[in-house]
This record gives C-alpha cells, sequence and structure tokens, in this order.
C-alpha cells in the first residue's frame, strides 16, 4: 500500500497495468494539492529507452510510484536508481505473487521463492525460513534454518 508523499516537487507515477487503485487514489491527491505529475503505462520491454530518458530528465525533488509485477517493478526500480532516485525518492507496490530470491544460510545457494514461508534448499536440501532480512547487495532475503 503507498502513503502520500507530502512537500515534493513532482510526482511520477509508473505502472504497467490499470489494476492498482492505489495509484488513482494518489493522482486524486495530487490533483487536490496541486502537484505537477506524470502518469505512465508501459506495457512492453522495449520502452526501457523511453524510461531511462524519462528518469534522467526529472529534477530533484521529483517522487516516484512504482506499481506492477514484481519483475516490472524491480525493473523499473533499478531504472531509477541508475537515473539517479534513491530509495528515499520512490515507493513501490507489487501486484500478484512476488518471486523473491533467497540465499540459504548453510551453502549460500541460490533458490527462488514465491509466497512461501518455508523452502527445502535447492543446494544442499535444508529447510529454511523465509526472513524479512533482505540484502540489496545481493537482491536476495535470507533463509535461516527451521528449528523444531
Amino acid at each position: 500500500m503507498f502513503s502520500y508523499a507530502k512537500g515534493k516537487r513532482k510526482f511520477i507515477f509508473c505502472t504497467d497495468s490499470e489494476r492498482d487503485r492505489n495509484l488513482n487514489i494518489l493522482v486524486q491527491q495530487a490533483l487536490i494539492e496541486n502537484v505537477p505529475f506524470e502518469f505512465h503505462i508501459l506495457q512492453e520491454e522495449s520502452e526501457e529507452g523511453f524510461v531511462n530518458e524519462w528518469f534522467s530528465k526529472q529534477k530533484m525533488g521529483t517522487y516516484l510510484y512504482i506499481s506492477g509485477t514484481s519483475d516490472f517493478v524491480k525493473s523499473i526500480q533499478g531504472v531509477a536508481m541508475k537515473a539517479g532516485f534513491s530509495q528515499h525518492d520512490m515507493q513501490s507496490h507489487t501486484i500478484g505473487p512476488a518471486r523473491k530470491k533467497l540465499i540459504c544460510c548453510t551453502c549460500h545457494g541460490e533458490n527462488e521463492v514465491l509466497d512461501q514461508s518455508q523452502v527445502a534448499c535447492l543446494h544442499c536440501g535444508q529447510k529454511l525460513e523465509v526472513s524479512d532480512h533482505y540484502s540489496r547487495r545481493l537482491d536476495a532475503y535470507l533463509g535461516y534454518v527451521t528449528i523444531k
């Protein structure tokens, strides 16, 4: 769920579909407060060049909202970070199941999980709990050994 970021110079709303009504609420708030904004629905991978240019032309004080599938959100966040946005300049909301990369604490192997809270490591077979500890460097969550 999004929260409205007050005091921003401009908003950018970026989504891969029209399904997220939370963005509509934020657009209405921006209209009420007379804050400039841009809204784009991106549907093709070929639009990455457009997004790169679009983000690189933004001025300081621009705030970004991203909504869509987990792959879309991750892709747009990466482009935004390259263009100079920080984690504090954006919010994201994933629609549908979110795929997560999970690092096994035993063998350090990479696993992919959807919405499971427990998973067996594909590399060593260790039963892991999916934690909320996230590493930006590894772009992954930590899988702890399940204690019984």
